[in-house]
């Protein structure tokens, strides 16, 4: 076993060849080792080994190792002895080299070293690379690495890019090093011992670990030069839709000055109309079809008018990853074209633009809170493993943004310790913030004088709530992905909160557990530690800090009443809501019922432990502040820290109070009761955010472009401008440039079960499975319900399976992102969705030719908001569930068509799109395709049909 308590001599770089991906089932074919010292020695170990049985054609392909070659190769049983006698006790090294010892371990073949994944420390060492292959290392190292997928010229890449990371590992900050070292020092983490032999190879140890185990002014890149707030012109210069017109036909001259661009007149005659607004202080709402290139449509103007009149033009986008892919992708080729066909103007001030993301406090890290997280007195293996990768990813980020970390999904509670959300650092006299490192604040800069700043909604909308000192002044605004704006406006200025809610943010600020203290009391507890202050003052702060943990403890205690008696109040008087969450609105009347003094009962209790804990927080800051001997930087906040938990706990406490106790006519309030769960939560909402959007966000500014490939139903934008508050705005529907006709076909089965009757779910799996079959996967099921979801799966997944075809379930086999890219990688695959996936899929090509849809997407009657907001209409069903449905069924036909080279099929399995009147709406929504109805036994046949002519 290596002795861990001195730097290993040897090492051993190890790399098998398989014959496929399953430690399980397949086998090794070949051996390659290499015991190497840092300083030139080395010892070789290479074998084939026979896996007494054939090799898959395509590792023959792969490797270049044949049947032939191994027939004469010993058996893995019989190198087996030797191998372990090569490796001894050094500490294995290799590219993902687990995965490879799991092979291993399968014939009782296991080190006795340590286990240091090359990949890892790329990744800790190289963070915001988008891969960590060996060939993608050996590139960005230099190293020559010509042969591949043989095991001793992969051991050998392995062992020179393992030297390379020691070389980058060395030339670390010894501040940096020294305090990795320290972190991880009591954990069980493989590369602790890594990060200490490297420090003790140095030469010098130019800085002992500081006794406080934490780097304060971890070294920041430069920031770079952040542009004075831009400031209007006073003569405003307007901007043209000819001009604009003039730069699409000088790129039509020149293609390349903008990668795929293709001629479009929907493209022109939107940018011609967002000039328009921009210029002329109006509003616009533009539904551009997918295809036409609305980025670019909107870009182009707004970035001409921004840097002609020096002003600031705000885009807004749905999702964080089309906020990326606007700063990513959009805006370089944006800058290109500008740069050879745009106005000689905005040509000669090119070099001035600048265009920048701005995310919600949550995407930065806090570096204070980083600075407090480093300083617990005991950090468990993930913590000290987590702590190390910011810290070496400190040193090259600018931005601060998570976006550029790729964080496990157990890496996502520990990032919530150290995000800058929940924390007012700029009300304090925060270290960081005043001497330039806070990287909020550094964004909030770049932001100030950037030209195009681009947000997403969540953002946007927090800017109105928070009194518009979340972002940059700005006039003109362009929303894209616009049909989700009233959704996300519901959940900005709406509340909602649970048990586990509640329980988190009393744990936030004192929980004991396994005899670890955690929260904001630990936190101010571990920094008086290192305070030069009498022990008087030590004593008076130590006492607040012992009463608000108590005070904290009685609340913890009575939070279950409380939630026991709300589940048992919606169990009496709510409905059964089938497959769905069971929800109940709260009204007066259901405030009158005798059992909701129970509730009330339960609540004033509660709200009594809550408002214990609020006074003691607030004496905790007063105690703090008067703290005027505190001179230690990491402590210079936890004021403002504590204000900011206190502020939490009172919003916490009045959003669950106007709730249970208050009635507004201007809010919908309801408890939901998770179906597979059965947890309970309360929730509130504006009855009309249309009204609140119209007051504080298009009544305010000079012009507002609204866009969305779905945005009219029925011919009409009537409801999106209801929903929305837009009273005066021009409108513009724009097609798309696809030939559906040639593109898609439509089929709707003519004896299809009404989604009501019992045999409605069978004759849906039935087709399901019949029509998959048809088209060899290659298909997304949109569904409108989690339990028909996951009902269909367990019906087809093994009916499928046979056929070689695999199914695929959000919710079931991994993330959203994970289960799109396992489509794009299996063209034979079925992908069921829901609620997420019937927009924002983009798959382009032959691995989405076939989608199905379920039922019609209505909002369930029973859901308060919906049921509320029903109330509005004269005739709820035409004026409110019919258009509502209409636009989330063309999200869902959007997934289908990507490309104009694009063939597919839709197949709608809700009879009543033809068996009710209001069906042909849904149909009148769709571009002009291919429409067939026949029985459903012949749809297969049909698909087969239209998918295998696109190849003809």
């Amino acid at each position: 076993m290596f002795d861990s308590s001195s730097s290993p001599s040897w090492f051993v770089s190890l790399d098998l060849e398989m014959t496929g991906v399953d430690p399980e089932t397949d086998d090794i074919i070949e051996i390659g080792a290499i015991r190497f010292t840092t300083d030139g020695r080395r010892e070789e170990f290479q074998t084939l080994v026979n896996p007494g049985r054939p090799i898959p054609y395509r590792i023959q392909t792969l490797t270049g190792i044949t049947d032939e070659e191994l027939q004469s190769a010993p058996p893995l049983a019989v190198v087996s002895r030797s191998l372990l006698e090569f490796m001894g006790s050094a500490p294995v090294i290799g590219q993902h080299v687990a995965f490879d010892l799991l092979y291993l371990a399968r014939e009782e073949i296991r080190p006795q070293g340590y286990v240091f994944n090359t990949a890892e420390i790329a990744k800790l060492l190289f963070p915001g690379s988008t891969e960590y292959t060996l060939r993608t290392l050996t590139q960005r190292l230099g190293i020559d690495f010509p042969v591949q997928h043989r095991a001793m010229p992969d051991a050998e890449a392995a062992l020179a890019v393992f030297l390379k990371l020691r070389e980058t590992a060395a030339a670390l900050d010894p501040l940096i090093l020294a305090e990795i070292v320290q972190l991880t020092a009591q954990s069980t983490w493989p590369l602790r011992l890594f990060f200490r032999d490297v420090e003790r190879s140095l030469p010098v140890r130019a800085l002992e670990a500081p006794t406080t185990g934490v780097v304060l002014d971890v070294q920041l890149p430069a920031s770079k030069s952040t542009a004075a707030t831009l400031t209007p012109l006073a003569n405003r210069q307007h901007l043209s839709g000819d001009e604009i017109t003039a730069v699409f036909d000088a790129v039509k001259r020149h293609p390349g000055a903008y990668s795929g661009f293709e001629q479009r007149p929907q493209q022109v005659e939107m940018a011609r109309a967002a000039a328009a607004a921009l210029d002329g202080d109006s509003h616009l709402l533009v539904e551009a079809g997918t295809g036409t290139g609305k980025s670019l449509a909107y870009l182009l103007p707004a970035a001409c008018f921004a840097l002609r009149n020096n002003e600031r033009v705000v885009v807004s986008t749905s999702t964080i990853g089309l906020q990326e892919q606007i700063i990513g992708k959009d805006v370089p080729a944006l800058v290109q074209l500008l740069g050879e066909c745009g106005p000689p103007d905005v040509q000669k001030k090119l070099t001035e633009f600048r265009a920048v993301p701005l995310k919600g406090r949550g995407n930065y890290i806090c570096l204070q809170k980083f600075a407090q997280f480093r300083r617990q007195p005991i950090l468990t293996t993930e913590e000290a493993r987590f702590a190390v990768k910011l810290l070496l990813w400190l040193r090259v980020t600018e931005s601060g943004d998570r976006a550029e970390l790729t964080l496990r999904q157990d890496e996502e509670p520990l990032w919530a310790h150290v995000s800058a959300a929940n924390i007012n650092c700029f009300a304090g006299p925060s270290y960081y913030v005043r001497n330039g490192t806070c990287q909020l604040m550094r964004a909030r800069k770049r932001a100030e004088g950037a030209h195009l700043v681009v947000v997403n909604h969540a953002l946007l909308l927090s800017d109105i709530a928070a009194g518009g000192h979340v972002l940059p002044g700005y006039e003109r605004l362009v929303v894209d992905e616009a049909h989700n704006l009233e959704a996300e406006a519901t959940n900005q200025f709406g509340f909602h909160t649970g048990q586990t809610e509640v329980r988190n943010e009393l744990n936030a600020i004192s929980e004991s557990s396994l005899d670890r203290e955690q929260g904001l009391v630990a936190d101010v507890r571990t920094a008086m530690r290192g305070e030069q202050d009498p022990l008087r003052q030590k004593e008076f702060i130590g006492g607040l800090l012992d009463a608000v943990a108590a005070s904290v403890q009685r609340a913890r205690e009575r939070v279950p009443e409380l939630f026991a008696r709300l589940q048992a109040f919606v169990h009496s008087h709510g409905e059964s809501a089938g497959d769905y969450d069971n929800r109940l609105l709260i009204t007066s009347s259901k405030r009158a019922q005798p059992e909701w003094q129970n509730v009330d009962l339960a609540w004033e209790n509660l709200h009594v432990a809550l408002d214990l804990v609020a006074d003691g927080l607030t004496r905790l800051a007063t105690g703090i502040g008067d703290n005027s001997a505190n001179t230690l930087v990491s402590n210079e906040n936890l004021g403002a820290q504590v204000q900011q938990h206190l502020q939490d706990l009172v919003r916490l406490t009045r959003g669950i109070d106007a709730i249970l106790l208050r009635h507004d006519e201007e809010r919908i309030a309801w408890l939901t009761v998770n179906r597979q769960f059965g947890t309970i939560n309360l929730a509130s909402a504006p009855l009309n955010v249309g009204e609140v959007l119209d007051s504080y966000l298009f009544g305010r500014k000079a012009s507002v472009i609204l866009t969305s490939a779905t945005l009219s139903a029925g011919g009409s934008f009537r409801y999106v401008r209801q929903r929305l508050g837009l009273d005066e705005v021009e409108e513009l529907a724009l097609g798309s440039p696809f030939d559906y006709k040639r593109a898609a076909l439509v089929l709707l089965p003519s004896d299809m079960p009404e989604p009501n009757r019992l045999d409605y779910q069978p004759a849906l799996q039935t087709g399901i499975v019949d029509l998959v079959r048809a088209s060899d996967g290659r298909a997304l099921v949109l569904f409108t319900s989690h339990a028909a979801l996951r009902s269909t799966y367990h019906a087809i997944k093994g009916v499928l399976a046979a056929d070689g075809i695999r199914v695929l379930a959000q919710g079931v086999d991994g993330a959203p992102d994970d289960l799109l890219e396992a489509l794009r990688a299996d063209f034979k695959s079925v992908l069921l969705g829901t609620s997420s996936f019937w927009e924002g899929v983009d798959v382009v090509g032959e691995a989405l030719s076939l989608l199905i849809i379920a039922k019609l997407p209505f909002s369930v009657p029973t859901d308060p908001v919906f049921a509320a907001r029903s109330e509005l209409f004269d005739d709820p069903f035409s004026e409110f569930a019919l258009p509502q449905s209409v636009l989330r069924f063309k999200q869902g036909f959007g997934r289908l068509i990507r490309h104009r080279n694009d063939r597919g099929a839709l197949v709608v399995l809700d009879r009543r799109i033809r068996s009710k009147q209001y069906g042909r709406m849904f149909l009148q929504s769709l571009p002009d395709c291919s429409v067939t109805e026949a029985p459903l036994a012949q749809l297969p046949s049909l698909v087969r049909r239209w998918l295998k002519a696109a190849h003809s």
